[in-house]
């Protein structure tokens, strides 16, 4: 078994485990805060106690989940075979019904899409090469790089359609709804700028400046991945510039993002393996 599957089958499962960890961190505070009541949730709704002490047995099943896909790669790599590559397969399935269960819960994200999307190219990566041979890796590859480049580019152009998003715009809603929510005890947000200096902050023309020119960066950067991935520029530039956005995205909310950069870095880890260009030439 390659070191990208295993590399991409590790990233999988930090994503899984750290999901499962925020939900279950969520459901003990529900618990403690609003025993019997309901509590509002962003993009969800209202969502009662009953409901998330049925999503916190669904994140204990995808944490042991995630320690299971874990312990699996480490065993490929130090054993690999048919026999652990079956074992990394049946685990990247496992993940995907999970993804899948996750739904009624959590709705359709970024995050989800990433991890049913890695976990569907591991399947073919850890099974396939178990019964058709090494030729499957690399279809895994393969598909990996066309999901990679359909999820960045869809995103980068998106970005660079959007007027309020190049010229800073979001971005400064960003600073300013994480200012308040750090201010209000959210612990998921960054506590800069603080709530006191960010009007003054924002008043001045170099941060907008500043905003302005990361979010052309930020465009740019995820089209020019959507192109990478395909095997349009080297490996290590590839995982360099995934690396770097990623690492950028995380400081809108490092604990919620965790799983999506996690997984989305798998993906493009597993196609600059076997990237689609190179499977068509």
């Amino acid at each position: 078994m390659s070191t990208t599957v295993l590399g991409a089958g590790l990233l999988l499962a930090v994503a899984v485990a750290w999901h499962a960890g925020v939900v279950m961190a969520d459901a003990r505070a529900v618990a403690r805060n609003y025993p019997g009541g309901r509590v509002y949730r962003l993009g969800h709704g209202w969502t009662s106690s009953s409901a998330f002490a049925a999503y916190h047995r669904l994140a204990r099943v995808m944490l042991a989940t995630g320690a299971a896909l874990a312990v699996v790669c480490v065993g490929a790599r130090l054993a690999p075979g048919r026999g652990t590559a079956t074992a990394l397969g049946g685990c990247a399935a496992a993940v995907l019904a999970l993804v899948f269960a996750n739904r009624r819960y959590g709705g359709v994200r970024y995050a989800g899409v990433c991890l049913a999307v890695l976990a569907g190219c591991l399947i073919v990566a850890g099974l396939g090469r178990a019964v058709g041979g090494p030729a499957w890796t690399a279809a895994g590859g393969a598909f990996a790089s066309f999901f990679a480049a359909q999820l960045y580019l869809v995103a980068g152009l998106r970005k660079v359609r959007s007027r309020h998003f190049m010229n800073g715009g979001v971005l400064i809603d960003n600073l300013a709804y994480n200012a308040a929510q750090a201010a209000a005890g959210n612990r998921d947000f960054l506590p800069w700028p603080r709530q006191a200096a960010l009007g003054t902050l924002l008043l001045r023309p170099a941060p907008r400046t500043v905003c302005r020119v990361i979010a052309v960066c930020t465009a740019l950067g995820e089209v020019l991945l959507g192109l990478a991935v395909l095997g349009l520029l080297p490996a290590a530039a590839t995982l360099a510039l995934a690396l770097l956005l990623h690492a950028g995205f995380l400081l809108v909310s490092p604990l919620r993002i965790v799983p999506f950069a996690a997984a989305a870095t798998g993906l493009v880890l597993l196609a600059t393996a076997h990237p689609m260009l190179s499977a068509l030439l």
